[in-house]
């Protein structure tokens, strides 16, 4: 049985290494620069955030699950790439292999990895942000895939919000069957799932005060209100049950698999119906380009297709009861 134990300190340690994604990862830079994302990647690995969890041999600060969702909850509400959690992920299914060294390269940025997933067929790979060279990282039931990344086919660039490319598939480089490492996956991808439930609360509770109709502002009215209400209660819901699970996964606990399921499923409900709703909250200008709300919808579209869809994820936390 997990023990919720006070984190205020952990916060306060995690809010003071996070601090310049305010700088360094505005929202508005993906509709101004998208393309300028891989020239970031070199900034977040010297700032340390790809290494949090990672041993010090291994190029990592050595602190635990906890350190590492509650740093990609800030993330996620600045839609981090998805190279995040593939990079973190790749390096720890490294280190177990006892591959530290280049465990170390992608800590370091000098070797890059990207997220994708298996279409439904289970023959081609869907994979985000692909690159020549990097490796592609897909999470599994039970493990981690590593494959090499092969000729890629550009799939869509638009409507995902990122480029996605068709790969045909392979037989991997490394493929661990390590259940904690596939919880350490899904839990990341929750972590940024409920960053962004937060922050689009927080866009459509702003937009609400200052929007004005009929001479006051729109959040006065109850509709929106139940809106904002709704959307703040979701959010909360997704972030605590996240930090619960992580500190289960970090002792170690017998429900840790079921509570990192439940928090992706929660995550990933809140993050979508939460950046649906902040696009309604905005208005006619919530379904404009110009305006960042399409964002946070697609961002979280592209995570519900990396873990399987809803149905996947629901499934598996059936299995995990």
């Amino acid at each position: 049985m997990t023990i919720f134990r006070d984190l205020t300190e952990t916060r306060e340690l995690v809010d003071s290494f996070t601090r310049p994604a305010e700088t360094l990862l505005p929202v508005s830079r993906l509709r101004d620069d998208p393309a300028g994302e891989g020239a970031r990647w070199g900034s977040l690995a010297e700032l340390g955030w790809l290494a949090i969890g990672l041993p010090e041999d291994a190029g990592g600060v050595g602190l635990s699950a906890v350190e590492e969702a509650l740093a990609a909850q800030t993330f996620g509400r600045h839609l981090i790439s998805t190279d995040y959690p593939a990079a973190v992920i790749a390096a720890h299914a490294l280190v177990r292999r006892g591959e530290a060294g280049l465990a170390g390269e992608i800590a370091a940025g000098a070797r890059r990895a990207h997220l994708a997933f298996r279409q439904r067929n289970g023959a081609d790979l869907v994979a985000i942000d692909a690159t020549d060279g990097a490796w592609l990282v897909v999470l599994t039931e039970q493990g981690v895939d590593i494959l090499e990344n092969g000729t890629a086919t550009l799939h869509d660039a638009e409507h995902w919000g990122r480029p996605v490319s068709r790969i045909a598939a392979a037989e991997p480089m490394w493929s661990l069957t390590d259940p904690e490492l596939a919880q350490r996956g899904r839990l990341l991808v929750a972590a940024m799932l409920a960053g962004i439930a937060a922050e689009a609360r927080s866009r459509a509770v702003e937009y609400a005060q200052v929007r004005e109709q009929f001479g006051q502002p729109i959040g006065a009215f109850q509709a929106v209100k139940h809106h904002c209400a709704n959307m703040a209660i979701a959010a909360y819901a997704a972030q605590e049950l996240v930090t619960f699970a992580a500190v289960s996964l970090a002792e170690d606990a017998d429900d840790a698999a079921h509570l990192v399921h439940a928090a992706l499923n929660l995550a990933l409900r809140a993050a979508r119906d939460n950046a649906g709703l902040n696009i309604q909250v905005h208005g006619g200008m919530g379904f404009s380009e110009e305006c960042d709300a399409h964002l946070f919808l697609k961002a979280a579209r592209l995570l519900d297709a990396a873990v399987g869809g809803i149905g996947t994820v629901r499934g598996a936390l059936m299995r995990a009861a």
